[in-house]
């Protein structure tokens, strides 16, 4: 779910909402997110199905599509920036990506941290201040379920940290894809080494910053090819409604079916070396197609106003969907309409003000 952003910054942001299909995708992330967290809810025979398990259930899979959605969207303001100035502000990018995300997120916390004083909900101390600190993605083992999704959002904001200056170093020295390509190829080394070499971690790797970072940069990588002629030549040729339709097969339903009836260890180890780069580069074919392509029968669903709606109020919908969804508060199904109530209520009364605030702030101040 951006040294010199400047005021433009503040249109590009606008123009972003406007990229075909992006908002449909967000929508797609989270209602994946939402059907892996209320799976136990659901009858045996759909739950337990392989198409439920390996695709329509996987939260992996919606976490993944945001992450490339993430990566694509903020490369492509860096960059698009940096061709109107010559320069990234990173003190603008840096208010911006405050004022869009802390203020939903300190609201629900402190939310959280209500209930759990009243003894309502059950925490953990050590997970709290991680999660209120952006670092549960650096910490292997964490407690505390209706916080622990935040480790994505830990995730989000170490990115925030590394990348725009890697972008404004490496891009003016036209490296920036080499860089982006490298992080893919190195990720999944390090996974491996890491399985093999600090074996306390295995099975934390995706809720860790190591098991993600390259399926950012796939976004980044596509952001960055944006307007080469081999590259456009390449996806004009081979990227139609075909090929998507086999990125989908492949990356949601075929790889990660497979995964779940191959011996574990073998699946384990393509788990860590193979899927994520295999799923990321599926789901980062399909966004660019459907970008250029929102006309088919995929990208009229994906740009419905009802689904773009959910995808503008995804951000919030995905902090809230945990407390809802989960068998330790069996609310189910009013908790899909609780988790929705609580995402608009999220969006209008702390999103729209403080972004609103943002923009003031930012006219007066930047």
């Amino acid at each position: 779910m951006t040294v010199a952003l400047s005021r433009d910054s503040a249109s590009m942001s606008t123009s972003s909402r406007n990229i075909p299909s992006m908002d449909g995708l967000r929508a797609l992330s989270i209602l994946l997110v939402i059907c892996g967290h209320a799976s136990w809810y659901f009858p045996a025979w759909v739950a337990g199905s392989l198409l439920f398990r390996s695709a329509i259930g996987n939260g992996r899979n919606g976490v993944a599509v945001f992450f490339v959605i993430s990566g694509y969207l903020i490369t492509s303001l860096l960059r698009r920036e940096f061709e109107k100035t010559g320069t990234v502000s990173l003190k603008h990018f840096y208010f911006r990506r405050s004022m869009r995300i802390f203020p939903p997120f300190y609201f629900f916390l402190a939310i959280m941290a209500v209930l759990w004083a009243l003894g309502w909900v059950k925490q953990d101390g050590a997970t709290f201040l991680a999660a209120a600190t952006y670092t549960l993605a650096l910490v292997p083992r964490h407690t505390g379920y209706f916080i622990e999704h935040s480790w994505s959002l830990s995730i989000e904001e170490i990115f925030y940290l590394f990348w725009p200056f890697a972008f404004l170093v490496w891009h003016r020295r036209q490296r920036a894809v080499h860089v982006a390509v490298a992080l893919i190829l190195l990720l999944p080394v390090l996974r491996v080494a890491l399985h093999f070499l600090a074996p306390t971690l295995r099975g934390h790797e995706n809720y860790m910053i190591q098991g993600w970072i390259d399926t950012m940069m796939v976004g980044c990588m596509l952001a960055l090819l944006k307007g080469r002629d081999r590259w456009d030549r390449w996806r004009l040729r081979y990227l139609n409604p075909w090929t998507a339709g086999a990125m989908v097969l492949l990356g949601f339903v075929l790889m990660p079916a497979a995964l779940l009836v191959l011996p574990k260890e073998l699946s384990s180890f393509l788990s860590l070396a193979v899927k994520p780069t295999v799923l990321a580069f599926c789901i980062g074919g399909i966004l660019i197609y459907l970008i250029e392509s929102p006309g088919g029968w995929a990208g009229r669903i994906l740009n419905h106003a009802v689904v773009r709606h959910i995808g503008i109020v995804s951000y919030s919908l995905y902090l809230w969907q945990q407390l809802f969804t989960s068998d330790k508060i069996p609310v189910l199904p009013l908790g899909f309409l609780f988790a929705f109530a609580a995402a608009e209520f999220s969006f209008w009364l702390v999103e729209k003000p403080s972004l609103r605030l943002r923009a003031k702030l930012e006219s007066q101040l930047l």
